[in-house]
């Protein structure tokens, strides 16, 4: 299977949250960067911020399941602090 990518674009704002959106999705790498060079060329504007992100790496865990556990673990115990 190969590796297929998305582009993310984020709408950056002053006073309100970011606005993320899925601008293309299943593209081989060559299809992603020609598209991102080309949404990036006709960018109207610089609060707007385009990502190449490969689709193996979202909602992935680490190997090592008992590390990511210890890790939320600690994680919790830190936010109950607060």
């Amino acid at each position: 299977m190969s590796n297929t990518y998305i582009i993310l674009s984020e709408q950056k704002y002053e006073s309100i949250p970011s606005n993320w959106s899925v601008e293309f999705f299943d593209l081989s790498y060559d299809n992603a960067f020609t598209k991102l060079v080309a949404l990036e060329t006709l960018k109207d504007n610089d609060n707007k911020v385009y990502y190449i992100i490969n689709k193996k790496h979202l909602w992935s865990k680490t190997t090592d399941v008992k590390l990511d556990d210890v890790k939320i673990n600690n994680m919790e115990k830190e936010n109950r602090l607060f």
